[in-house]
């Protein structure tokens, strides 16, 4: 175990990495990810790839980079081949994919469980836990959570966002109320990859699961039928509306056409800009945990985030003061490049001292309180997570459109969810 004074050393910046007993450790060092080539964000990562290279003249690092749709792909490419992976930018949904190789290293055998647990809130470190192990270290963590807009809930009369489903539905039906033309819940309702998300948040909300850890299927259940009731109810009384994706909710919510709506912690950029006005806009977004069925129940949010991992024998972690962990240090537990990449790009730091150099803002302070209880997507540890992704939106779909009851679209998903999962091979 690290004491306090190697860990500190550890994450530094340029001073503290420039010994001679670092020098000795000289290596190539390749890292695989998808965001430095993203025309957003290439230039902010780009400098900090720099800054690593400058701060460690020991390493050649080696920067690869894959479109976020071919990374799983690409990766399971370089590890069949035996290609370099030393460290890799993950989704956190992939984890269990990966994790189930055996070929990644469990960072708490680096940096030691306790230390980061000072440094990371226990709640986000669990987007990268897989089995008991820490095979992933957030570099920036958050949730597909709620946000409300102020002026729609103000011009309704609502003091504050609702915190029950009870209040919620009063609240949506007082804006709807003042504004006839308004979609008071700018729901999900088109589009599986957004419908899955959205559907196990309200899923989890009224007490059901999809699965079971060994893959049962649970979703046909008293829970499951009143999860999608609700969201049923909600666009045949024009709580909410047909046909909305993502992108419409986040047209619709900077134009003050709806209350509520879900999307990750870039929310405030893309009504920032979809608003025209900038960071005028931001006094209208407020981030709020999802409505709860009681006082005190846990809110729950759909975890999303980014990953650093490494790949290697699992039999020998590297030290803290390797290359492969300097660089996640660098990138994921470096308060000046956290706090770089949440200025450039909005995403929001992990480490407790850079939440609390912008614990000032309360968007950030809000949406990171609800994240601490965000449950990862029940789908993605599966192979055929496509399929079973299909069936859920689907189902979810046919019951707001109309085209069946819940209590049928919950059936026909619990069977073809059944039968979908008979076909994994059994281990």
């Amino acid at each position: 175990m690290l004491n306090r004074r190697q860990f500190s050393q550890s994450l530094a910046a340029a001073s503290l990495l420039g010994s001679g007993a670092l020098q000795a450790q000289a290596r190539s060092l390749t890292f695989v990810g998808w965001s430095h080539d993203e025309a957003a964000s290439k230039p902010t990562l780009t400098a900090m790839f720099e800054g690593y290279r400058k701060a460690n003249a020991d390493v050649k690092l080696d920067v690869i980079g894959f479109p976020w749709g071919q990374m799983q792909q690409n990766i399971l490419l370089r590890l069949r081949s035996g290609q370099a992976l030393d460290v890799v930018q993950l989704a956190e949904r992939w984890l269990p994919q990966f994790g189930s190789t055996g070929k990644m290293i469990d960072l708490n055998d680096v940096y030691g469980k306790a230390q980061l647990q000072k440094v990371m809130n226990p709640g986000l470190l669990k987007l990268g836990e897989y089995k008991g192990k820490q095979l992933g270290l957030p570099w920036t963590a958050g949730s597909i959570g709620m946000v409300a807009n102020a002026k729609v809930l103000k011009d309704a009369g609502i003091a504050r966002p609702p915190q029950t489903v009870d209040a919620f539905v009063e609240a949506l039906k007082a804006i709807k109320k003042t504004q006839p033309q308004s979609v008071p819940y700018a729901m999900t309702t088109k589009n599986n990859n957004s419908l899955s998300p959205d559907f196990q948040v309200w899923l989890w909300t009224f007490g059901g699961e999809l699965f079971d850890e060994k893959g049962k299927v649970l979703v046909n259940s008293p829970a499951g039928v009143r999860a999608l009731t609700f969201m049923a109810d909600l666009v045949k009384d024009g709580l909410a509306a047909k046909d909305i994706d993502r992108p419409d909710a986040r047209r619709m919510y900077a134009q003050n056409q709806t209350g509520f709506y879900q999307d990750a912690p870039l929310a405030r950029g893309f009504a920032r800009n979809n608003s025209g006005k900038g960071a005028e806009f931001d006094a209208n977004v407020i981030a709020m945990a999802t409505p709860v069925i009681k006082a005190g129940n846990a809110p729950q949010s759909f975890a999303w985030g980014h990953l650093l991992s490494i790949f290697g024998d699992a039999k020998a972690a590297p030290n803290p003061q390797s290359a492969q962990a300097r660089l996640i240090s660098h990138l994921a537990l470096n308060d000046a490049n956290q706090l770089l990449y949440f200025k450039d790009q909005g995403l929001f730091p992990v480490t407790n001292s850079a939440l609390a150099q912008i614990s000032s803002d309360p968007y950030v302070t809000a949406w990171t309180k609800a994240a601490n209880t965000a449950e990862r997507d029940e789908i993605s540890m599966w192979s055929n997570s496509a399929d079973l992704t299909t069936i859920v939106g689907e189902e979810v779909q046919a019951a707001l459109l109309g085209q069946k009851t819940a209590q049928a679209a919950i059936e026909a998903m619990g069977k073809r969810l059944e039968a979908k999962m008979a076909e994994l091979p059994k281990t």
